[in-house]
């Protein structure tokens, strides 16, 4: 049975703040459908016994193994960075209202 309907989607899109034609929605809910399938199938597979890939290991990662030193560098000043700002304030940028903006139906 499929996970994926319109009610998710529609969900999805009211996240995503898009509106999607019927041919994209009728498309998107067939690829999400085998991307859920397809992970489903992963989660099937028995990994007893099998190590960890040392280059995803988060324990290795917290051992400093893969991890470059902290070191302060040079950085862009903030007059510099402002003036490339699609839309700057005294010293801030400013972005459109997104939260707290009122729910669109």
């Amino acid at each position: 049975m499929s996970k994926i309907n319109r009610e998710v989607i529609a969900h999805l899109e009211k996240l995503a703040r898009i509106k999607l034609a019927p041919d994209e929605v009728e498309m998107i809910t067939g690829q999400l459908d085998r991307i859920v399938a397809m992970v489903e199938s992963l989660q099937t597979v028995d990994v007893t016994g099998v190590e960890p890939t040392g280059g995803m290991s988060h324990e290795k990662a917290a051992e400093g193994e893969h991890m470059r030193a902290d070191e302060v560098a040079p950085s862009l000043g903030r007059d510099v960075v402002l003036k490339q700002a699609p839309d700057a304030a005294k010293e801030f940028f400013r972005v459109p209202r997104v939260i707290g903006r009122d729910e669109e139906s």
